[in-house]
C-alpha cells in the first residue's frame, strides 16, 4: 500500500512550523541581521571620525561594494525565509531617542568613574592631578548633557521652534535664527547653549516687581486691589519663607513648590493653608514658593507682581551676608504704613535694596486712615528720613486699597509702573542685542577658524593654547564640583542644632552681661536662633559665590586672550544665588528668666539657658533644620545646575575654538558653504534690525 503524509494538525498549514520553532526562526534571522550591521560598520571603518580605530582597514572601497552585495542579498533571503512559514519582520518598538538616552546614561556612569574617589581605587593620585581630573569629568560630562538637552528637546526643533515663534518680537531673532541654522549646518554644536540662554531671555519679558513691608502693611491687600480680585489672604502674618508671586493666566489657578522639588496645583482658596502662619506654622510643610495665575488686564502685558515675607530682624540688622534672602525682582516697592511709625526696619529693608542693585518706589498705604491736612505732613516727614538717613531723594506715593480711594492706586499703576516696565524691556532687548551681536562675532571667527586651519598648521601660535585649555580644565572643575562640596556641607547642617544651641547661649550671655538683665525674651531668642542658623550658612554661601566669581574672571581674562567679545558677567550669577530658602522655627521659644542662676556664675548661666533650650525647642530646632537642609539641597541643585550651564556654555565655545586654532579638530569642511555662510553674517544688516527694534518699542 502506498504511504501518505500525515493529515497536519486542525489550523496548521502543511509544512508550517509550530509557534515556539517559529519564534526560534524570526530570532536566528534577526541575529544574522545583527551580525551583518556588524560587518557594515566593519566595511566603514575608514571613514569613521573615531579617534579610537579598532580596525586596520585592508579592505578596498571595491571589495567593500561587493561585500555589501552580498549582503544585500542575504538579507533579502532572510525575508523570503520568513515569508516561507507566512512571518514578516517585527516593526521597530524601540524609539531612537530612548536608545540614544540609554547609551549617554552609560557614558555618563563611565565618566563619574572618571573621578578621582573612583580612580583611587587604582592607586593614589597625585595631588597636582586631582583639580584637572575633576576639570576633565566636568567637561565630558557638560558635552553629554548638551547632547541629552538636544533628544530631549526632539533633536533640536524645540529651540527651532521657539526660535520662529519669537521672530515677531523682531530685535534681531531672525539673526539668531540664522546662527541656529548655521551652527546646525557647520556642526557648530559649542553655540548651541548660548542660542538657548538668549532665547530663553527673549521668552521671559516678565517685569518682577516685589513687594516689601512690615507685617500688616498691607502688601496682601493692595495686591488684590491692584488686580480687582480677592487672591491673597489678608488679616494674617505671612510665612517668611514663602513669596508667592502673581502673573497673567487664562485663569485664576495655583501652584506651589516644596523643598524638595515637588511641585502641585491648589485651589486657589487653599493658598492661605500653606501660605500663611496659621495654616502652616513654622512652614512645618517646607513651602518654599507659591504662583498664582490671575487673569487680570494688568498683568497681561508681562508685570509679575510678588508678595514678600517682611525682612523683619534682616532689614534693621543690614549688612551683605543678607543679600542672598533677597528675592529676585527687576523692581521693589516698600509699603510703609500709614498708621505706623517709620522705623529701622523700613531704613533697613531700603538699605538692603539699594546694596542689592534694585531700584525701589516708597508707597504709602492705607492713606485712608489719614485726614486730609495730615497726608502732605506725613509723606514730607517720611521724605526727610529718607534724605537724611539714606541720602535719598525719593517721592513717597500715597496708595489706597479701598475702593473710594482706587484712584490714587490707579494713578500709581499708569504714571510710575508702567513707564519702568517699557524702559527696564528696552534695557533688556539692548542687553540681548548685545548678547546676539557677541555671539554674531564669535561664530565668524570659528567660521574663519575653519577656512584658515590648513593654513595655520606648523605656523606659530598668537596664544598659548595649551595654558588655555587647562586653565579651562581648572575652571570647568571647580564649578563642577561646587555642587557635592555645598550639597554635604548642607546636609551636614541640618544635624547641627546642637551648634546652634552653643551659638545661642553665647549670645544670650553676651547680651545679659551687657545689659545688666536677666529675662530673655521669646522673640530675642527666636532672632538669636536664626542669626545662628544664618551664620553657620553665611560661609558656605560666600564660598559658592567665591567660586563663580573666580570661574567667571578667568573666563573673561581668557576670551580677552583670545580676543573674544563673547564672555559672561558677575551679573549673571547673581540672580542664581537670589532665590536661597530661609530658615523658619514652628514656635517661639518660651522667656527665660535667669535671675535665679546669676550668682552661680557665667558657665551655669550659659549651661542653664542652653538646657532650657533644649528642652524647650530642641525637637523642634532639629526637625526645622531637617527641612531646612532638605531645602538648601534642592536649591543648590538648581544653583549649581544654572551654573554649570552658564560657565560650560562659554568654555565649550572657547575651548572648541582652541582645538581648531591647533589643529586638532580634523573634521572635513565644505569650503564654499562655509564662506557663504561667513557672508551673510557679514553682510547681516544689524542697523536695519535696530531700527525695527525702537519702531516697536515705540510703537508699544
Amino acid at each position: 500500500m502506498p504511504e501518505f503524509a500525515p493529515d497536519p494538525p486542525t489550523g496548521r498549514r502543511p509544512g508550517e512550523l509550530n509557534n515556539p520553532q517559529q519564534r526560534r526562526l524570526r530570532v536566528t534571522c534577526q541575529y544574522i541581521d545583527k551580525l551583518l550591521s556588524d560587518i557594515e560598520i566593519v566595511l566603514h571603518a575608514a571613514a569613521s571620525k573615531s579617534p579610537f580605530p579598532r580596525y586596520v582597514v585592508d579592505i578596498t572601497p571595491a571589495q567593500s561594494r561587493v561585500i555589501e552585495d552580498h549582503i544585500h542579498r542575504l538579507r533579502a533571503q532572510l525575508l523570503r525565509t520568513l515569508a516561507w512559514q507566512h512571518m514578516e519582520p517585527q516593526p521597530p518598538d524601540i524609539p531612537a531617542t530612548r536608545a540614544v538616552m540609554t547609551d549617554l546614561a552609560f557614558v555618563d556612569i563611565a565618566i563619574e568613574e572618571l573621578k578621582p574617589s573612583y580612580m583611587r581605587g587604582y592607586g593614589a593620585v597625585p595631588e597636582d592631578a586631582v583639580d584637572e581630573l575633576n576639570g576633565v569629568v566636568h567637561e565630558l560630562r557638560s558635552l553629554v548633557t548638551g547632547m541629552e538637552r538636544y533628544v530631549r528637546q526632539k533633536l533640536g526643533s524645540n529651540l527651532e521652534a521657539r526660535l520662529r515663534k519669537l521672530e515677531q518680537i523682531g530685535c534681531d531673532v531672525d539673526l539668531l535664527r540664522l546662527m541656529e541654522q548655521i551652527v546646525t549646518r557647520q556642526g557648530l554644536v559649542e553655540f548651541r547653549s548660548r542660542i538657548d540662554s538668549i532665547a530663553s531671555r527673549l521668552e521671559d519679558d516678565n517685569l518682577e516687581v516685589a513687594l516689601f513691608g512690615r507685617v500688616s502693611s498691607g502688601k496682601s491687600s493692595l495686591l488684590n486691589a491692584l488686580l480687582g480680585t480677592n487672591v491673597l489672604p489678608v488679616g494674617v502674618n505671612p510665612i517668611t519663607a514663602v513669596p508667592t508671586k502673581l502673573r497673567y493666566g487664562a485663569a485664576l489657578r495655583a501652584a506651589v513648590t516644596y523643598g524638595d522639588g515637588r511641585s502641585e496645583i491648589v485651589k486657589v482658596e487653599e493658598l492661605s493653608k500653606l501660605v500663611t502662619e496659621q495654616g502652616n506654622p513654622g512652614n512645618l510643610r517646607n513651602v518654599v514658593r507659591a504662583m498664582v495665575e490671575v487673569p487680570s488686564p494688568r498683568l497681561s502685558q508681562g508685570i509679575v507682581l510678588v508678595d514678600t515675607p517682611g525682612l523683619g530682624s534682616l532689614a534693621r540688622r543690614g549688612g551683605a551676608e543678607t543679600l542672598a534672602y533677597l528675592p529676585a525682582c527687576d523692581l521693589a516697592l516698600l509699603l510703609i504704613d500709614a498708621g505706623a511709625t517709620w522705623n529701622d526696619e523700613d531704613i533697613g529693608t531700603l538699605r538692603l535694596l539699594y546694596e542689592a542693585g534694585i531700584p525701589a518706589i516708597v508707597l504709602l498705604s492705607k492713606t485712608d486712615l489719614l485726614a486730609e491736612g495730615d497726608l502732605h505732613p506725613v509723606v514730607h516727614y517720611i521724605q526727610e528720613q529718607l534724605q537724611r538717613e539714606l541720602g535719598l531723594e525719593m517721592n513717597v506715593h500715597p496708595v489706597s486699597s479701598l475702593p473710594d480711594h482706587s484712584i490714587l492706586l490707579d494713578r500709581f499703576f499708569e504714571r510710575e509702573l508702567l513707564p519702568r516696565f517699557e524702559q527696564a524691556r528696552k534695557l533688556r532687548n539692548g542687553s540681548v542685542a548685545r548678547k546676539i551681536g557677541a555671539l554674531r562675532d564669535s561664530v565668524m571667527a570659528a567660521l574663519e577658524t575653519n577656512l584658515d586651519q590648513r593654513k595655520r598648521q606648523g605656523a606659530e601660535l598668537p596664544i598659548d593654547a595649551h595654558d588655555l585649555e587647562e586653565r579651562l580644565r581648572h575652571v570647568t572643575g571647580e564649578v563642577g564640583e561646587q555642587r557635592t562640596t555645598l550639597n554635604h556641607a548642607f546636609l551636614k547642617l541640618a544635624e547641627t542644632p546642637e551648634a546652634i544651641l552653643d551659638k545661642v547661649a553665647d549670645t544670650a550671655l553676651a547680651w545679659m552681661r551687657t545689659h545688666s538683665k536677666a529675662r530673655l525674651t521669646s522673640l530675642q531668642l527666636s532672632e538669636w536662633i536664626h542669626d545662628a542658623v544664618r551664620e553657620e550658612l553665611q560661609p558656605l554661601i560666600e564660598s559658592a559665590r567665591n567660586v563663580s566669581q573666580r570661574a567667571i574672571d578667568a573666563l573673561q581674562s581668557i576670551a580677552r586672550q583670545m580676543e573674544r567679545t563673547d564672555m559672561p558677567a558677575q551679573k549673571d550669577m547673581e540672580v542664581f544665588l537670589r532665590d536661597l530658602p530661609r530658615f523658619e522655627l514652628a514656635a517661639l521659644p518660651e522667656d527665660i528668666n535667669a535671675s535665679h542662676w546669676m550668682l552661680l556664675g557665667d558657665g551655669v548661666v550659659r549651661s542653664r539657658i542652653r538646657s532650657s533650650l533644649r528642652r524647650g525647642i530642641g525637637e523642634m530646632l532639629q526637625q526645622g533644620l531637617h527641612q531646612y537642609g532638605h531645602a538648601l539641597s534642592h536649591w543648590n541643585h538648581q544653583f549649581a545646575r544654572e551654573m554649570e550651564f552658564l560657565i560650560s556654555s562659554y568654555a565649550d565655545a572657547y575651548r572648541v575654538q582652541l582645538h581648531r586654532i591647533t589643529g586638532i579638530s580634523k573634521e572635513s569642511i565644505d569650503a564654499p558653504q562655509v564662506e557663504d555662510d561667513l557672508a551673510r553674517l557679514k553682510n547681516w544688516e544689524a542697523n536695519e534690525n535696530s531700527k525695527r527694534c525702537e519702531n516697536m518699542d515705540k510703537e508699544a
